[in-house]
């Protein structure tokens, strides 16, 4: 976390450190990021950084709480129980809205691809809550889903959910290695998942 000489600090010299480890993440995974070069674009000291984090590390993990407060407040009307709709519904809103969020944010995108691709981050308590959380999001509604009778109740509900982040996960890195993916084949692969989990796959007489 960052320190509180950070948290005080005007808004536009925040935005600064935080344009520079975006510009520093886009460009490299986190083992090859030089902490030199942030420093450099944020226009500050070496001191004054350590006076700000702890090291690359705390800096890092803070970032990636900084894409997950961008996601939230993008995210915020889907994720708004108030608003009724089936869990498959919500779960292809979920899903292409993350790809309006890599197109309105394709630097951040970008940096948040090359911190997943890191040890670090994987093994942090942080990735490991944030995940934990979409699980039990999903099982949650799942579970709704079947008290209403839309889904059946012998679904175990905690595999369903880990199926279908699995597969959110999967396709979100198949777009990161091809960007120029049109969004209605995406929209037509949530599709098909959609209609897999909605019908199965055996026919039916």
């Amino acid at each position: 976390m960052p320190k509180e000489t950070f948290l005080n600090l005007k808004e536009d010299k925040k935005q600064k450190i935080i344009d520079a480890t975006i510009k520093e993440l886009s460009l490299h995974p986190y083992e090859h990021v030089n902490l030199a070069n942030i420093i450099r674009d944020a226009g500050i000291a070496r001191g004054s950084f350590y006076q700000y984090f702890e090291n690359k590390d705390d800096l890092y993990l803070f970032f990636g709480m900084h894409i997950a407060q961008k996601k939230g407040e993008m995210f915020k009307d889907i994720f708004d129980m108030s608003n009724p709709m089936s869990f498959l519904i919500r779960f292809k809103k979920l899903f292409l809205r993350g790809f309006d969020f890599a197109r309105a944010y394709p630097d951040l995108v970008q940096a948040g691809y090359h911190m997943v691709q890191s040890e670090l981050f994987r093994s942090s308590t942080m990735y490991q809550q944030s995940y934990q959380s979409g699980l039990q999001f999903f099982e949650h509604l799942i579970k709704l889903d079947q008290d209403k009778g839309l889904i059946r109740k012998e679904i175990d509900a905690s595999f369903l959910a880990e199926m279908i982040l699995s597969y959110m996960n999967s396709l979100n890195l198949s777009y990161y290695m091809q960007p120029k993916e049109s969004m209605e084949t995406i929209e037509k692969k949530v599709d098909n998942i959609i209609d897999i989990l909605a019908k199965g796959i055996e026919t039916h007489v």
